[in-house]
């Protein structure tokens, strides 16, 4: 793909997930908290564009890809975005109170994809074994629900502060009720988690059969591990001691931070700083 037709199609979808972020937005100050039809076209066009454009490249350079920060990003912000359209179709489901900040996130993911400096020390991989595709593919679906999990603890924390302070703002309005939102929250956090176990067998036989050992020590598997330990601990003090509110959140986002820390801390360090 040529240089030009790249640009083109990167600000297509960055304009595609930001007018939908306007309209989520729109929609929301104006208290409707359903799922606008225009809106989650603008966010599926931006989707398939982007996801056509990858794929392209793919196929092009026959499965090999550097899987530097910038690649990443790209990956990451399609599960995102995928994982947020097929949401928004459950009606049971809060998802579309949180396009305020999934969308614009994935705008900016986009263009940091291209505005970031070329890093160095790039590793190609060849995404040619079905272990390893089962791996990436579990682990940004189980990436992309956490993500939008963790905007979710954001708001079961702030709604349940300001309920036991009964210090309420005008953001107070905007958010679905605490008991569907929690309802939210805790429905995406246990489909990531499995899908995080899954991730982390999977990424196991991969490296059984390319190294031989199930767990090869490095930054990411450690984070990756403290990201599911995290979880762990959060089950058992919801379950024996009826964690909720900011107690809950409070491990849903240190679980997110490693998790960000395996999926681009190391890579940043890596590409431009050492």
């Amino acid at each position: 793909m040529s240089i030009g037709m790249d640009h083109l199609v990167i600000g297509l979808v960055t304009i595609a997930y930001g007018a939908g972020a306007i309209l989520v937005t729109y929609r929301q100050l104006r208290g409707q908290h359903e799922a606008s039809l225009l809106g989650w076209w603008l966010v599926a066009l931006g989707f398939l564009i982007h996801l056509g454009s990858l794929s392209s490249v793919l196929i092009v350079q026959k499965g090999q890809v550097a899987f530097n920060l910038t690649t990443s990003l790209e990956f990451v912000s399609l599960a995102v975005a995928l994982l947020y359209l097929g949401s928004c179709r459950v009606p049971r489901l809060e998802v579309p109170t949180s396009g305020i900040v999934v969308l614009p996130m994935l705008a900016l993911s986009v263009l940091a994809s291209r505005i970031l400096p070329h890093a160095h020390g790039n590793e190609i991989l060849t995404i040619n074994s079905p272990v390893f595709i089962a791996h990436l593919v579990l682990s940004l679906l189980a990436y992309g629900l956490l993500t939008i999990a963790a905007i979710f603890a954001l708001m079961d924390a702030f709604q349940d502060h300001a309920l036991r302070s009964k210090h309420f703002g005008r953001l107070f309005d905007f958010l679905p009720p605490l008991y569907r939102l929690e309802t939210t929250l805790y429905h995406m956090v246990k489909v990531g988690f499995g899908l995080l176990t899954l991730s982390i067998i999977s990424g196991g036989v991969y490296s059984w059969q390319q190294h031989g050992t199930p767990f090869a020590f490095s930054h990411k598997v450690m984070f990756t591990w403290a990201t599911w330990l995290s979880l762990v601990a959060l089950f058992v003090g919801r379950y024996y001691r009826g964690w909720r509110g900011v107690k809950g959140a409070r491990f849903i986002l240190l679980g997110y931070m490693f998790l960000v820390l395996a999926f681009f801390g190391v890579k940043f360090v890596r590409e431009y700083i050492l």
